[in-house]
Parts: C-alpha cells; sequence; structure tokens
C-alpha cells in the first residue's frame, strides 16, 4: 500500500504542478506517468511482490502500464466529456482506474 501511495503521489505532484501552470491535460497527465514508471517498477517488484527485478518483467511491466494507461486516457477523457470543469477532479478518477488496473494486471502476469 505505501508504495502505492509514494508513486500515486508523485505522479499526482506532478500532474498537478503542470496543471496549475496551466498546460495541457493530457500533456500533463503523460508526464506525470512518465516520471512514476521507473520508481513504480523498482517500488512494486522489491516491497510490493518481492520478486527480482529481470528485463521480462521490465517488458510485461511496461506492457502493462501502456495498457493502463489507456484506460487512464479513456477514463480522463469520459470525465471531460460529462464534467468539464472539474480537471483535477478527473485526474484523480482517471488515476484510481490507472493503479487499479495496473494492480491487479501486475498481480497475475506482469510480477509473475
Amino acid at each position: 500500500m505505501a508504495v502505492g501511495v509514494v508513486n500515486t503521489g508523485l505522479t499526482a505532484l506532478i500532474i498537478f504542478l503542470l496543471l496549475w501552470r496551466d498546460h495541457n491535460v493530457y500533456l500533463a497527465n503523460a508526464a506525470g506517468y512518465i516520471a512514476g514508471i521507473g520508481v513504480s517498477f523498482l517500488l512494486n517488484s522489491v516491497f510490493t511482490f518481492g520478486v527480482p527485478v529481470t528485463a521480462s518483467r521490465l517488458l510485461r511491466f511496461l506492457c502493462i502500464c501502456a495498457l493502463s494507461y489507456l484506460v487512464n486516457l479513456f477514463t480522463l477523457h469520459l470525465m471531460y466529456q460529462i464534467l468539464p470543469e472539474y480537471r483535477y477532479c478527473a485526474q484523480l478518477v482517471a488515476m484510481s482506474m490507472y493503479t487499479l488496473s495496473g494492480f491487479f494486471l501486475n498481480k497475475y502476469w506482469g510480477m509473475r
């Protein structure tokens, strides 16, 4: 749980800083996730799943990040269609979907 909090906090900090500076919502979102991917892989490998860091796990992890990011973008786009004035809230909902999909995909495939 602590790994998720640290990584989500880092990602959110970057996204919200860029939104506060009036950057494009999708660019801010991408920057946050790019920054968090390396940290997430290392922390999740060692602390969450307790598995060795290997090239094959990294490749599966990156595939999962890509799939989870598509879930994130779909959610973000949907939220902006429904509630365009709540851009911070939309990011939080999209982050939740990324986190959930990423955790379960890693648990059952990526970190095996």
